[in-house]
């Protein structure tokens, strides 16, 4: 699908489909029942000559079927060859006051499942006229929702493999701004976006942690990153012992890699940012076995990974003037006779010992190795971790929102609002150090679970004992938004690609 922005009279454009977004407060309501209306006073701002050249049939067609811009509302009309675009369709956008880069988003992800229903082959969205949106941050939407509306995962149907229809997708703007800038951004982010969810929903089988490492090196040659591997062998060298343990039982078929990732900006960096990610390939719960309805999703268990390469690949594109460095933790926690066991005391990266009393509480482990290899290497100024770390975080905040731990008021509120912009959902969870004691051991420095109460929380403690203040820090557990069940606007069911775009607006803020 070709993007495009246009400026000009939108109703003069060619197309197969012209799109509008109107606002619920838009237009006063329309009288019922009656042909005989006040054209001006009941068609939506900015719709006026498209009902003119229609005949005023589009101001009719609002008024009898309740059209009021409401969030949900549909309408499609055809024109009847009284305008050079085929169809017209209206978006309800909800109230003005409330809008925002999201609200332009959706608008646009909603327009291309519309456009694909009706086989539409050039499709012409209006960008909505908000004063709460700059134009080029509402074009990056616009451009953003369409591109993330139209990412399918066919790779392995046999059927039902249909080529999507839309070809061309014009941004019509009201004026001659250069947005071109805006819409670069937009297929660089919706890109790293597609990228983290075609690892999300691949299954276990084909993407075994060296398959991932071999994805990170091909993102990293076309996108123009570094991209380094360290095998088994230097995973030991580096006495990495909590990886090691967590991949015992799926060597030597599946082996750990950790992967680096490296961005640097062609100037001074500002500031240096770690990025990293669990990258459980599948999570079987080791000897602490997963029920089988706990195993079936668990090839998303490296979404926070997925998420570390997307914005990766997408920064690298972007070129800010940050440097970057990601670590991908890529393990398989199978079972089998070379598994960890629950009371092993293990040795970690950082010299803490940990009493193992659940292995299914491996991805902890992971991160904990990796991050300190990232804090000794590069001692950046932020270190950021991603992982689909505990179904605690999903029973208090639900499906579709990420827990955030942080001891840094601001780091969190940046996240959330950030977050807020991109369509992409956080909530702050406290650190609370009175949890500390379930975290205690007597025969070794900590073990890797407390009880089922503040789950999340102890595993962001955990986690914290590893980082030790040597950098300002923040844990994102995603572990509900990382994939979806059902369709959205802009996101169809299954990986969700979930943090990529609000790394990169922390990384790049508009």
């Amino acid at each position: 699908m070709k993007l495009a922005a246009v400026s000009g009279a939108p109703e003069a454009r060619a197309a197969d489909l012209l799109a509008c977004g109107v606002f619920v407060d838009a237009t006063p309501p329309a009288k019922t029942g009656t042909r005989a209306r006040k054209a001006p006073a009941t068609v939506p701002h900015g719709l006026q000559a498209i009902d003119a050249a229609l005949g005023g049939v589009l101001g009719d067609t609002i008024a009898a079927e309740g059209f009021t811009g409401a969030a949900g509302q549909s309408l499609v009309l055809h024109t009847h060859s009284k305008l050079a675009a085929g169809r017209v369709l209206l978006l309800g956008l909800g109230a003005a006051d409330k809008a925002g880069p999201d609200t332009i988003r959706r608008f646009a992800g909603q327009t291309v499942k519309m456009a694909e229903k009706l086989k539409a082959k050039k499709v012409t969205a209006v960008i909505p006229d908000t004063d709460r949106v700059r134009l080029d941050v509402a074009v990056e939407a616009a451009a953003e929702g369409a591109l993330l509306a139209s990412y399918r995962f066919t790779k392995y149907l046999t059927k039902d493999t249909s080529t999507p229809s839309i070809q061309v997708f014009e941004l019509a703007i009201g004026g001659r701004a250069k947005v071109e800038g805006a819409i670069a951004r937009a297929e660089a982010i919706a890109a790293g976006v597609c990228l983290a969810r075609d690892l999300v929903n691949e299954p276990p089988a084909s993407l075994t942690p060296v398959e991932f490492a071999r994805r990170a090196q091909a993102a990293g040659k076309a996108a123009g990153f570094k991209v380094t591997v360290l095998d088994e062998k230097a995973i030991a060298r580096e006495k990495m012992g909590l990886v090691l343990a967590v991949a015992a039982a799926a060597m030597p078929y599946t082996p750990p890699r950790v992967v680096r990732l490296e961005y640097r900006p062609k100037g001074k960096a500002k500031k240096h940012i770690c990025l990293v990610g669990k990258g459980l390939t599948f999570d079987s719960g080791g000897l602490d076995i997963k029920p089988a309805d706990g195993m079936l999703d668990m090839k998303i268990d490296m979404s926070g990974a997925a998420a570390v390469l997307g914005a990766m690949q997408a920064i690298a594109r972007i070129k800010p003037d940050v440097a970057v460095t990601g670590y991908l933790g890529c393990v398989e926690n199978g079972i089998g006779g070379n598994a960890f066991h629950p009371s092993d005391i293990i040795t970690s990266r950082k010299g803490l010992t940990v009493e193992i009393n659940n292995t299914d509480a491996e991805g902890r482990l992971v991160l904990a190795d990796c991050i300190d290899l990232a804090l000794t290497q590069n001692k950046p100024d932020l270190l950021i971790d991603l992982a689909t770390l505990t179904g605690a975080s999903m029973i208090a905040l639900g499906p579709t929102t990420a827990a955030v731990f942080t001891d840094d008021d601001t780091l969190a509120a940046d996240i959330q609002t950030i977050g807020k912009r991109c369509g992409e959902d956080f909530w702050r969870l406290p650190l609370n150090d009175d949890l500390l004691g379930q975290l205690k051991s007597p025969i070794a420095d900590t073990k890797n679970t407390g009880t089922r109460m503040g789950g999340a929380i102890t595993a962001a403690l955990f986690l914290k004992m590893f980082v030790d203040g040597r950098a300002n820090w923040a844990h994102i557990d995603l572990a509900g938004p990382a994939s979806s069940d059902k369709d959205g606007d802009y996101q169809p069911r299954g990986g969700t690609g979930f943090a990529v775009r609000t790394l990169v607006g922390l990384i790049d803020p508009r």
